[in-house]
């Protein structure tokens, strides 16, 4: 049998610049297959619109999807065979992409995910089949369903050619052309062609929604109106029939009822119980989230239901019953590929800055329509018209147990009865309670597998990924209260140290809901993305990235625009460790001297770092100011050993004193974060009489480290606690520089 592993992305990541692209890039997604291989896994196809537009199908084999370009699209007519060409493989990651790949970029333009299932292959291991040169699949999709088959054209194993055709069975037909039936995003409901302007699409709909007379809402209001803080409207049993023409119906599902919000990446779904407690849920149903993300809105509050469809596609609430004990146990790549849920969505209440609950409910729907996509995990909810009688017996055929009428003139008023359940006399298919407390979801929900945990990282010593994530696994308790509430810069090193990195800048696919992020603003007005660290099964998720070093910003939530530290930086590149330690010592004095404290640290590569507390609500720009005052005096002392030249060539063999590291978007290397360099060396918290020349930063690694904690306990630890009277500093430096002015 032939190896599928992961170094056979090597291809896809030779042929992307990864800080360009917004592709993923190869993280380390877990394997579907057994080592017998691989009989059964996801697929998604895209529609690209690159060079030339083309479909991709990918199939999951081994751990990575195996991909086709199919330069014609998927057909239903057995009769139509396309050539499908075999490309590089794609990490499992590209499952969920959907995006714009920027120009001069591989690939560049945009591509939709056009369809997602689960793939089974009929004939054996998939590894073996594609040796063999035919593939025999089932695909079970949103869009797709039944068999297909794959056939390469040349003799042996190195043949990129291949012919794609549907098998002769219930869902082949010569007259259906699906591509064209169905062209939409599963994610966002947009077509390839709208990718691109999604942005002002999702302006449209807005503006759509104050046409027809929605309030526009405050700031303080769009807050409160998230999932979990919106109580649903009221569905009352009734033994009334409806009358007249003013009602819209919506067949009773057997799902969960939910609110559902969006607000920037953050999503939100609560369930609510009869006592009026919300329980939020979203962790449970990733591709969900997933899909809410990709809508082209920046917010947006769903009321709908939560389903799983059977086979024969009833929603069936004992699959999601299964589904959400699969979630608890920690599988979410199989039972989000085996047991799909789909939000179908029966009222709008807030879309981008609009307030659309005081609308008439067919206003809503009609909005709500134009947003969801036709086919995907969102959906609205088809409704039914009709004389009550004949909806019900229409149900009652179909096996379905009741409707809930709903006036088309009505408002959106919570906790009040404004729909009315009618029961067609059928009993629901099953009676199965959805326990999303099966198992604590801090622990169970939250639970991440680490992939590929023998992959070399650091190629001189044989240290691995794994050897990186027990670090951060055992130092948690330690580097979580320096993480904690703050924005995290990630830089990713899929390949180890001795590969391709770059910064995720964007939320990765694939990234759980309870991972929170958050945009930043830089010094010149653009958008950044940090992510929060707040618990240790986040910053085991972000080691399982491939994550090394953890950079975060001199602030702290709630207030971003307030530093409450800065940093002085000691960079010995062209200069000699002896020299920091000098002006480090200097350093101290003068900061005792105006009553403040300086906590140091290695770099983590070859110089040192002091961090400077200030205690909450300092301005970035006091911080700045404190820190620039500071470096000029270290370099007025020691001309010979220190400079703040940032022209590289003018240092000589100085020690650059930088105290640029403070800003809004600047960031640190965070204490006891690990980095991309020989030896897995550790940014260490020192106490001070352990600056001495004779240091060697090279002794602190992630070898080293827990037992030197459990030993010495963190010296930085005040970082975090400190109160200092910052103004006193301020007036005292003042003094000190005005005094050597003179």
């Amino acid at each position: 049998m032939k190896s599928n592993d992961r170094s056979k992305l090597g291809d896809y990541r030779r042929k992307r610049d990864a800080s360009v692209t917004n592709e993923p890039f190869g993280d380390d997604a877990p394997a579907s297959s057994s080592r017998e291989g691989t009989t059964a896994g996801a697929y998604v196809v895209h529609l690209h619109d690159a060079t030339r537009r083309h479909y991709d199908l990918r199939l999951e084999i081994g751990g990575v999807l195996a991909s086709f370009a199919v330069p014609h699209g998927l057909a239903l007519d057995p009769e139509r065979k396309h050539l499908a060409v075999k490309t590089e493989d794609h990490p499992i990651e590209y499952l969920e992409f959907e995006d714009v790949i920027p120009e001069k970029q591989y690939g560049a333009g945009p591509m939709i995910a056009w369809d997602r299932g689960s793939v089974t292959y009929l004939e054996g291991p998939a590894e073996d089949e594609v040796a063999q040169g035919k593939l025999h699949v089932e695909l079970r999709g949103l869009k797709l369903r039944g068999r297909f088959a794959l056939v390469r054209l040349a003799k042996g194993e190195t043949g990129n050619e291949w012919l794609l055709f549907k098998k002769q069975d219930e869902h082949a037909s010569k007259d259906r052309v699906i591509t064209e039936e169905l062209p939409r995003s599963i994610y966002s409901g947009l077509t390839v062609d709208e990718l691109e302007g999604a942005a002002a699409i999702g302006a449209a709909h807005v503006a759509r929604a104050f046409e027809l007379g929605a309030k526009r809402l405050g700031a303080a209001a769009a807050r409160e109106l998230s999932a979990r803080d919106r109580s649903p409207l009221v569905v009352a049993a009734s033994g009334e029939t409806p009358r007249g023409e003013g009602w819209v119906y919506d067949a009773q599902l057997e799902g969960l009822r939910v609110v559902a919000s969006r607000d920037g990446d953050v999503v939100s779904i609560a369930l609510w119980g009869a006592n009026g407690s919300a329980e939020t849920v979203e962790a449970f149903y990733p591709e969900v989230v997933r899909a809410l993300r990709a809508l082209p809105l920046t917010r947006i509050v769903i009321d709908g239901e939560l389903c799983a469809f059977d086979a024969s596609g009833h929603p069936s609430l004992s699959r999601l019953a299964q589904r959400a004990l699969q979630i608890a146990k920690g599988d979410a790549h199989r039972a989000t590929t085996f047991t799909p849920v789909t939000l179908v969505a029966q009222d709008l209440l807030v879309v981008g800055d609009a307030d659309v609950r005081s609308l008439p409910l067919s206003q809503r729907r009609e909005l709500l329509a134009s947003i969801m996509p036709d086919v995907g995990f969102l959906r609205a909810a088809p409704p039914l018209e009709g004389p009550t009688a004949s909806i019900l017996e229409l149900c009652a055929a179909h096996g379905i147990p009741g409707v809930v009428a709903k006036k088309k003139s009505a408002p959106y008023e919570p906790k009040k009865a404004g729909w009315l359940s009618l029961s067609s006399g059928v009993a629901p298919r099953s009676r199965a309670i959805v326990d999303h407390r099966a198992a604590d979801p801090s622990r169970a929900v939250r639970q991440v597998t680490i992939t590929n945990r023998g992959k070399i990282f650091w190629p001189d010593e044989g240290y691995t990924k794994g050897d990186l994530c027990d670090y951060y696994a055992n130092v948690a308790d330690v580097v979580l209260p320096y993480l904690v509430s703050r924005p995290v810069i990630l830089v990713r090193y899929p390949d180890g140290i001795a590969g391709k990195s770059f910064f995720q800048w964007n939320v990765p696919p694939g990234m759980p809901a309870w991972v929170r992020t958050l945009s930043i603003p830089g010094d010149e007005g653009e958008k950044k993305r940090g992510f929060l660290i707040d618990d240790a099964p986040t910053l085991l998720y972000v080691a399982n990235l491939a994550c090394i070093p953890l950079h975060i910003l001199a602030a702290r939530m709630p207030d971003l625009a307030q530093a409450d530290f800065f940093t002085v930086d000691f960079d010995v590149k062209q200069s000699e460790l002896r020299h920091a330690v000098t002006l480090a010592t200097t350093l101290r004095k003068l900061l005792e001297a105006i009553g403040l404290e300086g906590l140091p640290k290695t770099s983590g590569q070859s110089g040192l770092h002091v961090l400077v507390p200030l205690g909450r609500g300092q301005s970035f720009e006091t911080a700045r100011a404190l820190a620039d005052l500071l470096g000029k005096l270290l370099v007025e002392q020691h001309p010979d050993i220190a400079t703040m030249d940032r022209v590289v060539t003018r240092r000589g063999a100085r020690v650059y004193v930088d105290t640029g590291q403070t800003g809004r978007s600047r960031a640190i290397v965070a204490p006891y974060s690990v980095r991309a360099v020989a030896g897995a060396q550790v940014s260490t918290p020192l106490d001070w009489d352990e600056i001495t020349p004779d240091l060697d930063p090279r002794a602190f690694t992630i070898k080293t480290l827990p037992a030197r904690l459990a030993k010495h306990g963190d010296p930085m630890s005040g970082l975090l606690e400190a109160k200092p009277d910052v103004a006193r500093a301020v007036t005292a430096l003042s003094g000190v520089v005005g005094s050597r002015a003179r």
